[in-house]
């Protein structure tokens, strides 16, 4: 579930970067609205029944977890987005393992991977070498964009760790729109109350930006957040992050396929990082 989950994302991040133009809260709630109406009526289809036992700590720990993870995390990540190529996006998100093995042990008592010293450096590292660029370069990185990736990424390892818990205690769809709808719901009235009504709901009516805004929903919320959730729920945090880890290989081959000029160093930088996870997570 995590490998298919790390290939939508990959999908979903190229298509990502063709909605730079928009305002990332109207992606973001788009793509979350959207999602949410999806594993709706697939819960339809599937008739299932609402959990109606559910503890209230486990319900607070779904809607906080949406709301980090899918209203602030996604919305930081988008925003940078559309600052900085998907291939050194792809790099970033590499800070992703490294903060949820030291959530889950911290606050989940996961076992701690002994490769922690060794691994976490080399993601850091990574991370060095692809944003290192000299004074005249052609194309800069943008450094306030990739910054903005990395606290998407660690926001939302935050966010899912907080999940965890619950959703080793809620059946997999259902777990999966509540966080969706409370990511979506929350970000819609922060918004509204900012007076950014019309800017959030810009992307709701029919234009040329749904095709790629529908094919990054459907890879990148409604098939990968079940296969992401469901690699956290069947498996602990830390290996199923592993997994999901290689979402930054296939962004970088997906986006050399596209077209993009993907520097050597970035490749370097991507080796060094997912080198870098995996001696974190297997050591």
């Amino acid at each position: 579930m995590a490998l298919g989950c790390a290939l939508a994302w990959a999908v979903a991040v190229l298509s990502f970067r063709r909605l730079a133009a928009l305002p990332p809260t109207a992606v973001n709630l788009f793509k979350n609205s959207v999602a949410t109406a999806l594993l709706v009526l697939t819960m339809a289809a599937l008739r299932m029944i609402p959990d109606t036992t559910r503890s209230a700590l486990d319900w607070a720990s779904l809607v906080v977890s949406g709301i980090l993870g899918l209203a602030v995390a996604d919305t930081l990540f988008l925003a940078g987005l559309r600052k900085i190529d998907a291939s050194v996006a792809a790099v970033a998100d590499c800070a992703y393992s490294p903060t949820v093995v030291v959530l889950s042990t911290v606050f989940l008592r996961e076992p701690l991977a002994a490769g922690l010293v060794l691994g976490a450096p080399l993601v850091v590292l990574g991370l060095v070498v692809v944003s290192y660029q000299r004074r005249d370069a052609a194309r800069p990185i943008d450094r306030r964009g990739l910054a903005l990736v990395i606290a998407g990424v660690v926001t939302t390892a935050i966010g899912v760790v907080i999940a965890k818990p619950a959703l080793d205690r809620s059946d997999l769809l259902e777990a999966t729109t509540i966080r969706l709808a409370s990511g979506s719901i929350s970000l819609f009235l922060f918004e509204v109350m900012r007076g950014r009504r019309a800017e959030v709901l810009s992307l709701f009516t029919p234009q040329p930006a749904w095709k790629p805004a529908l094919v990054a929903t459907f890879f990148g919320t409604y098939v990968s957040m079940i296969l992401w959730l469901g690699g956290m729920k069947y498996g602990t945090a830390s290996r199923a992050a592993l997994l999901n880890q290689m979402g930054a290989i296939f962004v970088l081959v997906l986006s050399r396929v596209s077209g993009e000029v993907v520097p050597l160093r970035r490749w370097i930088g991507a080796a060094i990082a997912v080198s870098g996870v995996a001696i974190i997570l297997l050591a």
